[in-house]
């Protein structure tokens, strides 16, 4: 039949293989477009409903691609006119701040490395906290042609953050009038002692016939009281501050301070205190607070003379020892050991505000206990020793420098430790 073309005519036709290949093309152009169509709007609804501001630009960060509406919450600025003048979003940047923000932009933003931290000032006076980040987005072919990033509202979480410091510094400076509270007799000891000494010297040089030895009982007393005011001033400074103040200071000095600190108590217990510590590790020097650490071993100290006082001589022989060792090259021992009844069981000697003596704070211990963390050291009794009835080891690190160490369980010593 003419005018219709057999179906071997359709298929030997060039024209026809070229629209089906067409029909495949726009069908797949189609469903292109149809899943593009749905990733944008997937995209559109999860940007549009978040509470971090996501925005995209160019490489320069001069033209705005996308910003998502919660830009207009935080900023309380409207998408429109950032569309309009981009630079705006980082132009809201708290004035103290922008310079640091701008710099690190230009400088860290095409790399991935841009993360920041500031403040904006929004039209209506508020100032809030935004954490800032970009990454660089590539094309098929590796280039740069994109910058995305998200910016989060952490106003909450700064001022959250600013509470707990506020409670950080409470408790700090708690913990510090607590230290004075639980060494308050043994710092007037130690103020009272140069004092004593001054006037002393004060008095010996006025009745002094000769010039010569009365400018020497004055240079002595000026001593005296400089040594009263530098306690006075460190002890102040710790207040203020909750840092101890280290100096390198030779093993053998301190305990030559602990025993001028604790001769008296000693004398009028009547216990024999000796030290044990050789030549090599007497001679050797630390960096500690001196002040602090006096406290700290003269508290042991009277502690173990007040455990001997319910005791008659009949019943033991009242005996104290310090005893120093080098550990190893990071760290030195202080051991207090006595034998007197010793630490009942259960007890916790560390426990705060928890003691026997009837015009006890129960805060040497605890307090003691910190100084020595503060140290970058730490405090704790060894129980069920075999010569002692109680030791207390004081650790701290040589240097000053050591990370403070967990406190280590109460042990069991063995016979070579005895």
């Amino acid at each position: 039949m003419t005018g219709f073309a057999s179906n071997h005519d359709i298929v030997a036709n060039p024209d026809c293989t070229d629209v089906q290949v067409l029909c495949r093309q726009i069908r797949a152009l189609k469903h292109r477009a149809a899943s593009a169509e749905l990733e944008t709007r997937a995209f559109r609804e999860l940007a549009e409903h978040i509470h971090e501001v996501f925005w995209m630009t160019t490489p320069l960060g001069d033209e705005l691609i996308y910003i998502s509406p919660a830009y207009e919450a935080i900023w309380g600025q409207t998408c429109q006119s950032l569309y309009e003048e981009p630079g705006r979003r980082l132009a809201w940047v708290h004035e103290a701040d922008r310079e640091r923000v701008l710099k690190a932009f230009k400088r860290d933003a095409r790399s991935g490395q841009y993360d920041e931290t500031f403040r904006i000032d929004r039209p209506d006076g508020e100032i809030r906290w935004i954490r800032d980040r970009a990454w660089p987005v590539y094309d098929d072919t590796g280039q740069l042609y994109r910058l995305a990033g998200f910016a989060n509202d952490i106003t909450t979480r700064m001022a959250e953050q600013d509470r707990m410091n506020e409670l950080g510094e409470t408790l700090a400076c708690r913990e510090r009038i607590e230290v004075f509270a639980a060494l308050g007799a043994g710092i007037a000891h130690d103020i009272a002692q140069p004092l004593t000494a001054a006037r002393g010297h004060l008095a010996r040089g006025s009745t002094a016939d000769e010039l010569t030895t009365a400018r020497t009982a004055a240079r002595q007393a000026d001593r005296e009281l400089q040594r009263a005011g530098d306690i006075v001033r460190h002890l102040r400074n710790y207040a203020r501050q909750g840092e101890p103040n280290l100096n390198q200071v030779r093993i053998d000095d301190l305990l030559a301070d602990l025993h001028c600190l604790v001769d008296t108590a000693i004398r009028a217990g009547e216990v024999e205190y000796s030290v044990d510590v050789d030549e090599s590790t007497a001679a050797a020097e630390i960096s500690v607070d001196r002040i602090l650490v006096q406290q700290v071993l003269r508290n042991l100290v009277q502690n173990a003379i007040e455990a001997h006082s319910g005791q008659s001589e009949a019943e033991a022989q009242r005996h104290i020892e310090t005893s120093v060792r080098l550990t190893d090259d990071q760290h030195v021992e202080f051991r207090i050991s006595d034998n007197g009844p010793g630490v009942q069981s259960g007890d916790d000697p560390f426990a705060a505000f928890d003691t026997r003596k009837c015009d006890g704070l129960g805060l040497g211990l605890y307090v003691g206990r910190s100084l020595a963390r503060v140290h970058g050291g730490d405090l704790w009794l060894i129980a069920d020793h075999r010569k002692w009835a109680t030791v207390f080891v004081l650790r701290l690190p040589c240097s000053g420098q050591a990370e403070p160490a967990g406190p280590p369980p109460v042990a069991t010593v063995s016979a070579v430790d005895a």
